[in-house]
């Protein structure tokens, strides 16, 4: 059975931002996949200097799947070598402060061709901005998969390149994620992005705490609404001081 691989970027050079993610960890990508129908196999890049690797991995380990740390020193995203299994995989990527729907891994997993490289979609899911819920539908969004015999990276360019430029699945148009959004994420949150706003989310197929994340992302500090504001580091804090001020 050929494995379902999932990269995740944790290499942090900074303690304190390594903390702050930690803790947002610990309600949104560990209890996602320790519900996961299916397990799959992770594959964390991690810093060995950063003191909060050790804690991390554990929280990991804890979720039931199986965890190969990745030590580099450097945060990187793209063209990582992530020391993937030879042969045909199925790859998926999530960021720490991501959450998953309980079957998002089976059935990716289920949907995966058994031949040929094929981008595997997930096109509908939310983002939560500011303690509100939004309905978001992007075919090219990060939760895109892969299915693949490449042996080096194959998650070496944008999403949405795989998803405009290989044979492309559709694994379901239920809600499969949620892109959580907050002040130490490393892009902001666009207009376009939270267009339908809900009054909650489906939480049979994603029990996850939402008033447990919003607890946790606070200390990061509110998140921009365009990119603009994200690049100043003023307006953030002017943002973060009128929250306190509340």
């Amino acid at each position: 059975m050929i494995p379902h691989c999932i990269i995740i970027q944790s290499a942090y050079t900074d303690p304190e931002l390594s903390r702050r993610r930690l803790n947002i960890t610990r309600h949104t990508c560990i209890p996602s996949l320790a519900f996961q129908t299916r397990k799959p196999v992770v594959y964390i890049a991690v810093n060995p200097d950063d003191p909060y690797t050790p804690e991390r991995l554990e929280l990991f380990r804890s979720t039931g799947c199986e965890v190969h740390p990745v030590y580099r020193t450097k945060w990187k995203l793209y063209c990582e070598d992530w020391e993937l299994p030879e042969g045909r995989k199925v790859v998926s990527r999530m960021d720490d402060d991501d959450v998953l729907a309980k079957d998002f891994c089976q059935r990716t997993f289920q949907t995966a061709p058994e031949s040929g490289e094929h981008a595997l979609i997930w096109p509908v899911g939310y983002v939560f901005w500011r303690e509100t819920c939004f309905l978001l539908e992007h075919p090219g969004n990060q939760f895109v998969s892969i299915v693949t015999d490449r042996q080096t990276d194959p998650h070496a360019e944008r999403h949405w390149k795989y998803h405009t430029r290989w044979s492309t699945v559709v694994v379901s148009r239920d809600c499969g994620w949620i892109w959580v959004r907050h002040g130490d994420a490393a892009t902001s949150t666009l207009q376009k992005y939270r267009e339908r706003k809900l009054r909650g989310i489906d939480a049979n197929r994603i029990p996850i705490n939402l008033r447990a994340i919003v607890r946790a992302v606070a200390e990061s500090g509110i998140p921009s609404s365009n990119y603009r504001e994200h690049r100043s580091p003023s307006i953030r804090y002017v943002l973060k001081e009128n929250a306190n001020a509340r």
